[in-house]
């Protein structure tokens, strides 16, 4: 199996699981979190969007040679949310460190996807 397919694989089952954790506990699946009705349903709605996201992900890393292109889109998704959190920090200030962690998965995702790809890339 590819190193591409391998990075594929294993991020779209992580976000499958992080979203089942989100729909199945709401703000309790998360440290820092307010548990108020209005952001418990957001998670738990988001949790099921992060399941079709990781789905995505899984499917792209499918086959014997995954779909660089659809795996360039997931990950310029997932950078997309690393930058919506550096407007929450600008905006409202950071929030619990767990989510520094996050931040970096999201912002070297595109980057790790594009070094797997050139390094599964068959030698011309």
């Amino acid at each position: 199996m590819s190193k591409l397919g391998v990075l594929g694989r294993v991020a779209g089952w992580s976000c499958v699981a992080i979203g089942a954790v989100q729909l199945v506990a709401g703000t309790r699946a998360e440290p820092g979190m307010n548990g108020d009705a209005t952001v418990d349903s957001h998670v738990r709605f988001m949790g099921s969007a992060f399941i079709g996201y990781g789905l995505g992900w899984v499917e792209a890393a499918a086959s014997p040679t995954p779909n660089l292109q659809r795996m360039r889109v997931l990950s310029g998704l997932m950078a997309l949310g690393g930058a919506s959190r550096l407007v929450t920090r600008a905006t409202l200030g950071r929030p619990h460190r767990f989510h520094d962690v996050l931040l970096g998965v999201e912002l070297a995702a595109p980057i790790v996807v594009e070094a797997l790809g050139r390094l599964d890339r068959p030698a011309r």
